[in-house]
C-alpha cells in the first residue's frame, strides 16, 4: 500500500529530475549559442565543407544557413566560423572570435582566423618539383589573394628546394594574355593562385590553351580547373577545410593560442592524365 508519505518523495524527486533536465536544456542552449556556423547554403562545396566541420566538431553549435529566409548573422555567438564570403561579409558584434574559410577575405582585424585557400608553401613546392623534377622557376599568378606575406613565405620555400620564384600580380583576368606572353622562356611553370578575383571561365582557357601549346605546365588551385585544362592541382578539398576550420574554432572556445592563417594539413595532388601527352608537359614518366 502506498503512504502519503511515499507519494509525496516520490513528486518531489520527479519535481527535481524536471528541474534538472530543464537546467541542462538551458545550459546546453546557451553553450550551443556560443558557437556558430555560418553557410551561404548547404549545396556544392559549401556543403561538403560543412559536411566536414560537423564531423570534426566536438561540442554544440548552432547552424546559420544564409539561404533560408530572414537567417542572418548570429547575434549571441561568441564564436563564429564562416564559409564564403557572403558569410564573412555580415556584420558580426564586437568581440566575435571568427575563423573564416573557402573565401579571400584577409582578416578584418584581430580575433579572426583564417583557413588558408593557398596550401603551405613547402609542401606545395615539393609536390611540383616532385611532378617536374626540372622546375626551377614557378611564375606565381595572384592579385589580392594570399597577399605578400604568402609570397615571402612561398620566396624562402623556393630558396630551399632550389626554385625561383617569379611574383606575378595582375589587376585583372585581362591581364593574362600580355603577360604570359612577357615570361614565355622566363618559367618553368606557372601558379594560379586560389583568387576568384582571377579565375573566370575566359581566364582559365587563356591559361590552359598557353599551357598546352607551350608545353608548359598550369597549376591550378581546384581540381575543378584541371578538369578544365590544367596540368595539376596541389589543394585541400572542401571537407578537410571544414574540418581545419572545426579544430581551429574548438581552440579558439578552449582558450588556446591560434596563428592568423591555418594550412590545411591533408591536401591531395592530382594530375591531368587525360592531356599529359597531347600537352608534352615535362613531367616525371
Amino acid at each position: 500500500m502506498t503512504t502519503p508519505a511515499y507519494k509525496a518523495k516520490a513528486l518531489q524527486q520527479a519535481a527535481r529530475k524536471a528541474a534538472c533536465a530543464l537546467l541542462l536544456c538551458q545550459a546546453g542552449a546557451s553553450q550551443a549559442a556560443e558557437v556558430a556556423a555560418i553557410i551561404p547554403s548547404n549545396t556544392g562545396p559549401y556543403a561538403e565543407a560543412y559536411a566536414g566541420f560537423r564531423a570534426a566538431m566536438q561540442g554544440p553549435f548552432e547552424l546559420y544557413d544564409l539561404s533560408k529566409p530572414g537567417v542572418t548573422a548570429p547575434e549571441e555567438a561568441r564564436y563564429a566560423v564562416a564559409f564564403g564570403a557572403k558569410a564573412a561579409a555580415l556584420q558580426y558584434p564586437p568581440g566575435t572570435h571568427m575563423v573564416y574559410a573557402l573565401t579571400p577575405v584577409t582578416g578584418r582585424g584581430r580575433g579572426w582566423h583564417e583557413i588558408s585557400m593557398a596550401p603551405a608553401p613547402g609542401p606545395a613546392l615539393a609536390a611540383f618539383k616532385g611532378l617536374q623534377p626540372e622546375l626551377k622557376r614557378l611564375a606565381v599568378f595572384w592579385t589580392a589573394y594570399p597577399g605578400e606575406t604568402y609570397i615571402t613565405r612561398l620566396r624562402k620555400a623556393g630558396e630551399a628546394a632550389g626554385i625561383e620564384i617569379i611574383s606575378s600580380r595582375l589587376k585583372n583576368p585581362d591581364s593574362f594574355p600580355e603577360r604570359l606572353r612577357r615570361l614565355m622562356g622566363q618559367m618553368d611553370a606557372f601558379w594560379l593562385m586560389p583568387d576568384p578575383a582571377l579565375i573566370t571561365q575566359s581566364s582559365v582557357m587563356v591559361l590552359a590553351s598557353f599551357s598546352c601549346a607551350n608545353s608548359i605546365p598550369f597549376y591550378a588551385p581546384t581540381y575543378a580547373l584541371v578538369t578544365s585544362g590544367a596540368t595539376a592541382s596541389f589543394a585541400p578539398d572542401f571537407g578537410e577545410a571544414g574540418a581545419a576550420a572545426a579544430r581551429a574554432a574548438m581552440a579558439l572556445y578552449n582558450g588556446e593560442g591560434l596563428a592568423e592563417v591555418t594550412y590545411v594539413d591533408k591536401v591531395s595532388l592530382r594530375v591531368n592524365e587525360e592531356l599529359k601527352a597531347k600537352c608534352r608537359w615535362p613531367l616525371k614518366k
